[in-house]
């Protein structure tokens, strides 16, 4: 009995002694990077002001493997290097202007007091406050530091941008005074990624189709439709729907069948669809001169159905193989006016029910736009006119 009752204590002891072990453990405070990030940026700022940079370099380094390389981060190190007068590469060319983006983007929510936006993305802002110690301290610094920085320098371009918040950076970045500097370097490799994505294009199209050789007696008629397709870099790919009306000035013959004899008529309406290949030839801010070709299928209603007399009615069709040039002047970079000429290869002998054919040479206009909104969006923000 004395054993038992013993064993019985010792079981009790160790559950309350386990109780109070997970008592420990639930209560126990986990250290985050809101922590980390927030206590580091003010020994950050202590230790720069007491001039203990290699404390300082120390405590960067401790933020940075505990929390990641974020924009605070970035910004920190950046100046501090200035300071110390060893600009670090590394810093210029591992996604600068990812952190420069943010840190306006902070700016702007410290300028109009939007903190809402910083309560739901404290991981993208590095968990650090705005408008706080820590950003007065690196804007005074980065003010500091611009009076000992050579005018034109890249030091001073950085600088000017942390402590004047400015936006003109990106305009100075494609200027020549800058042009040679490894930050101008990375931003002409940043805007070529944006450059280089594909783009929709939609357009209207309106014009006159003019008939040569046996059509001529067809006449001239209006040509309107539009275009739908892709544009990337310097080639163009469309898919054109066009519908040519209004009847024949002249009259002509044409058959309902290859057994029928030629009925005279005026009558035309015709359609052509395609798909349009264009490359463009040379390229200078608002103007574009592109060669162009294209295969399509195209016809015109020659006689209407006569239900009097049971006939039905009859068009003539033709494949289409067209070459030519066009012209385009941006009024922005996603809205141009246009014109096209080109030459068609056509027989509309084919299915017999005309016996005459020709080149047709249409000359087209045209109100085109281009849109990617990402690309359109971040293009902005790099200050970078595509087509200006």
């Amino acid at each position: 009995m004395k054993r038992i009752i013993l064993s019985l204590a010792g079981l009790f002891s160790m559950i309350i002694t386990a109780g109070q072990n997970f008592d420990n453990m639930m209560s126990k405070k986990q250290v985050d990077c809101s922590d980390i990030a927030y206590n580091s940026g003010l020994y950050f700022v202590q230790f720069v002001s007491e001039n203990k940079l290699d404390s300082a370099n120390q405590i960067l380094q401790y933020w940075e493997s505990k929390c990641g390389m974020r924009e605070p981060v970035h910004r920190a190190k950046l100046l501090l290097s200035i300071k110390q007068g060893r600009l670090e590469e590394s810093l210029i060319t591992q996604g600068i202007f990812n952190y420069l983006f943010n840190y306006q983007s902070r700016i702007a929510m410290i300028q109009y007091s939007n903190y809402y936006s910083y309560d739901n993305y404290k991981s993208y802002y590095g968990y650090i406050p705005p408008g706080q110690e820590f950003d007065q301290f690196t804007r005074t610094l980065a003010g500091e530091l611009k009076k000992t920085c050579k005018s034109g320098s890249l030091e001073y371009l950085l600088t000017e941008f942390y402590s004047d918040n400015s936006d003109t950076i990106f305009s100075k970045l494609q200027s020549d005074e800058y042009r040679r500097s490894t930050l101008a370097m990375e931003y002409r490799k940043t805007v070529y990624e944006y450059v280089i994505l594909p783009e929709l294009h939609m357009s209207w199209i309106t014009g006159i189709w003019i008939p040569t050789g046996g059509m001529k007696n067809l006449g001239i008629h209006p040509d309107l439709g539009f275009q739908m397709g892709s544009k990337h870099r310097r080639m163009n790919y469309d898919v054109t729907l066009t519908f040519k009306f209004l009847n024949s000035p002249n009259d002509y013959y044409a058959r309902r069948s290859s057994a029928d004899s030629l009925e005279k008529t005026s009558h035309f309406f015709g359609g052509h669809i395609g798909f349009d290949l264009g490359y463009d030839l040379y390229t200078r801010k608002q103007h574009e001169i592109q060669v162009t070709g294209g295969v399509a299928f195209e016809g015109f209603d020659a006689l209407t159905e006569d239900t009097d007399r049971s006939l039905k009615s009859a068009s003539a069709g033709t494949y289409n193989i067209n070459a030519g040039v066009g012209y385009r002047y941006y009024l922005k970079d996603n809205l141009y006016l246009g014109i096209r000429a080109k030459y068609n290869f056509v027989d509309y002998t084919l299915n017999h029910v005309v016996d005459f054919t020709g080149n047709p040479i249409t000359i087209q206009f045209i109100v085109g736009g281009l849109n990617n909104i990402h690309k359109k969006m971040n293009l902005n923000a790099l200050h970078y006119k595509l087509r200006k």
